[in-house]
């Protein structure tokens, strides 16, 4: 008799068909696991002297997918009663968003004493749970998302030499996916920076008398973005000379 095929369900995933290693992932999983220390939100009594350290680690997509299901399945238990389709639960969303922290941050805080971060800072997200206050648990998690954007490759902050060798990445690939790798702010920051240093390019230009390759349009708000910056210097040099004059000194009185 023929048994049925099994079911697979996330417990149960259907085996994934095995390609050879690239040379790209025998390099990656040789690399060892970024993370940082950081220092326990919570001082021996008495003193500033944090209680210990954990070492955290940005969470892979495996792991943040675990995070999410357990995340689910605990407040589920909690509430009982199941959610209907054409109900807002707020219940829910607000446990589930402060269970997801205790998901995330048991996996992510790691022993700062085990080797590469083999065992769990914490014994388990119960424990966790119950004897982290809540603001612990938010600023550990704020750590979390610090040390996700410090050692990820969403740059969330570029100085002014960075801007400029992402420029200099962007032209040399005639594309824009090194653009991808900025957070959304740092990509308006760079977009508002290069106006401005384009802008002063072409103001530069036209001052000597160089073609723009630009609209009239364009040339014409140049030109009279300059006339307005050479008024406002004349105006400051006129008020500058003012102020010296009413600082001199008055002629002595002739003597008696």
């Amino acid at each position: 008799m023929n048994r049925p095929a099994p079911k697979h369900t996330a417990a149960n995933p259907p085996e994934e068909k095995q390609e050879e290693a690239s040379d790209l992932w025998l390099a990656l999983t040789q690399l060892p696991r970024p993370g940082k220390p950081i220092p326990f939100p919570r001082c021996t009594p008495g003193t500033d002297i944090p209680v210990g350290e954990v070492f955290m680690w940005p969470l892979r997509q495996e792991e943040q997918q675990f995070a999410s299901v357990e995340a689910d399945r605990h407040v589920k238990k909690i509430l009982k009663d199941p959610q209907r389709k054409d109900e807002a639960n707020l219940g829910y969303h607000s446990l589930f968003t402060n269970e997801l922290a205790v998901q995330v941050l048991w996996r992510a805080c790691r022993d700062i004493n085990s080797e590469r971060g083999k065992r769990a800072a914490f014994p388990s997200p119960g424990m966790l749970r119950r004897e982290l206050t809540t603001d612990e648990t938010g600023v550990l998690f704020a750590n979390y998302i610090t040390v996700q954007q410090e050692l990820g490759p969403i740059m969330a902050y570029l100085s002014s030499e960075e801007q400029e060798a992402l420029i200099i990445r962007i032209h040399e690939a005639g594309s824009a996916y090194p653009f991808d790798s900025l957070s959304p702010d740092e990509q308006k920051i760079l977009v508002t920076s290069l106006v401005s240093r384009l802008v002063n390019c072409w103001m530069a230009m036209f001052s000597v008398g160089l073609p723009l390759d630009a609209s009239s349009t364009v040339e014409e708000s140049i030109k009279q973005y300059i006339e307005e910056a050479e008024k406002r210097a004349a105006e400051a040099a006129q008020a500058s000379d003012e102020s010296s004059d009413d600082e001199t000194d008055p002629d002595p009185a002739p003597n008696e």
